[in-house]
């Protein structure tokens, strides 16, 4: 070996050594015996505490904020002592050995689990605070998450992408960036089934088209055509992978001097779509393209209904703050192409309050959704707020999740046992992404922020994250193999010619 590299390493492994003897307790410490105990919670950041925890997440690191020259925590579960984790520091920051948190976890699933920690003061004194107890769940997490990140100011929204982490560590990796496409927006990821091989999302002005990945292949859709008002927009897979459902919208922005209404964004208008992937097809119904503006489907497991949101008719007169939707369902027939009857599930008339996002648990079991005072988009919304339907007895009600903040866009895991949402409660400004679970019961548990390797990760990251989509791997595709598609011209999708063409909204034509 080179003696300059020898040395190079020498030191770095000196420096290592260094680093693991500082952060954990060397194996066999005592415990701290002479103590004062403190009859509170630690103050701790994240809020780490009384939550339940997938088996498979990344180690919850946290920072300590008590004063102290010097920190302990032991964490542990039961009577378990061989899992044992004993961390100590003279800095507040707790970053937990990765081999030794999975085997913690992995060996008492369904057990609760503490953490003990002690703050030594300037006087030499411990103090001990009450302990915290949480839980581990039987049920694992999706793998992965994929979220678009996004400046919060509309500004600097030039720099965007669509990224995905791996929850069970802190890998996080692009999957498409606006950098090799003209800085343009790039938006409303999707995928099938939380499959990492079956995803769609949209480019925006130059290279515009909708970028449809399916079992390693790529292929650039228009699915705009001449009597639908517009290309596809808000999506949802149907579960044989080969439809999706959009809307079509024209969508209009607002921009106010208020704090609590800085952006609104509304349409003037909005149909649904479904476009065949085998065929190139799109087709719709005058059942599903009428004066009212219907939007934001999801497909039911079974793939015999759309759920979906209908608003009323746009007109000169309308006041934006009195746009309200309600939840509603139709059949579709994929195989035959025939459409039911529109059903309405939840009346805005009944709530005094708007939905959107409607998102069914994989085991059909429960509808999570949006409700605010107005409009679909709640991003925007500080009252925007996580409700969750019981698709068996119909009562629905607001989840204990929520903050005086944002909540908005969610998704499923695979087994229906957990669920991702974006909220804004750490700053009112940023949206990060919470974990929340649904135990056997249907009840909803207290939701953890997602772990970062560095505690204090948040206080300077200044991105959004921008609708989670939980799936079961990472996605393989390539950036090249992406950014090479991107750069070719979009297949037009064909209309279907069956379809009653003067029954539609009217709202169509799109400008080309």
């Amino acid at each position: 070996m080179n003696p300059c590299y020898k040395l190079m390493a020498i030191i770095l492994k000196g420096m290592i050594v260094v680093v693991v003897s500082f952060a954990t307790a060397k194996a066999g410490d005592p415990h701290i015996k002479d103590f004062a105990a403190i009859d509170r919670l630690p103050n701790i950041d994240p809020d780490y505490v009384d939550i339940v925890i997938p088996p498979n997440i990344a180690p919850l690191n946290l920072t300590v904020n008590e004063e102290g020259a010097e920190y302990r925590i032991d964490i542990y579960s039961g009577d378990d002592r061989s899992n044992r984790i004993a961390l100590k520091s003279k800095k507040n920051k707790v970053i937990i050995p990765i081999r030794k948190w999975k085997k913690l976890l992995s060996s008492n699933r369904g057990n609760e689990f503490f953490m003990d920690i002690y703050v030594k003061d300037s006087a030499g004194e411990w103090k001990k605070f009450r302990t915290i107890a949480n839980r581990i769940a039987k049920e694992k997490i999706d793998s992965h998450v994929a979220y678009r990140l996004i400046n919060p100011a509309y500004v600097l929204w030039r720099d965007m992408g669509i990224y995905q982490r791996n929850v069970e560590n802190y890998d996080e990796s692009a999957i498409f960036t606006n950098r090799a496409t003209k800085k343009n927006c790039m938006n409303c990821h999707s995928f099938c089934n939380n499959n990492p091989d079956m995803m769609m999302f949209h480019l925006r002005a130059d290279y515009g088209g909708t970028m449809v990945i399916k079992n390693g292949q790529v292929i650039k859709i228009d699915t705009g055509t001449k009597y639908t008002m517009s290309a596809g927009v808000y999506p949802a897979w149907h579960p044989d992978g080969n439809h999706i459902a959009f809307s079509v919208n024209k969508i209009y922005q607002s921009f106010h001097a208020q704090k609590d209404k800085s952006t609104y964004v509304w349409d003037r208008a909005s149909d649904l779509i479904i476009y065949d992937v085998r065929t190139n097809t799109v087709t719709t119904s005058p059942k599903v393209s009428t004066k009212r503006a219907e939007n934001t489907p999801a497909w039911s497991p079974d793939g015999k209904y759309i759920y979906f949101t209908s608003g009323p008719e746009w007109t000169d007169s309308t006041e934006y703050n009195a746009i309200r939707y309600d939840l509603v369902r139709i059949s579709y027939n994929v195989e035959t192409n025939r459409w039911g009857e529109v059903e309405s599930i939840i009346n805005s008339a009944e709530t005094g309050k708007s939905i959107s996002f409607p998102k069914i648990s994989p085991d059909g079991k429960y509808l999570l959704f949006n409700v605010c005072d107005y409009g679909y988009f709640t991003v925007y919304s500080a009252n925007s707020d996580l409700y969750m339907l019981d698709m068996k007895t119909n009562r629905y009600g607001k989840l204990d999740v929520n903050s005086e903040f944002t909540e908005s866009y969610h998704s499923w895991s695979s087994n229906s046992r957990w669920f991702v949402f974006v909220s804004k409660r750490r700053d009112g400004l940023c949206s990060r992404l919470y974990f929340s679970y649904v135990d056997t019961l249907g009840n909803v548990h207290k939701p953890f922020l997602m772990p970062q390797k560095d505690p204090a990760f948040y206080d300077t990251f200044v991105m959004n994250y921008n609708l989670p989509e939980m799936i079961d791997g990472p996605v393989k595709v390539s950036h090249w193999k992406l950014m090479r598609v991107a750069h070719k011209s979009p297949l037009q999708a064909e209309f279907d010619q069956t379809v009653d063409i003067d029954a539609l909204s009217g709202a169509t034509r799109i400008v080309r």
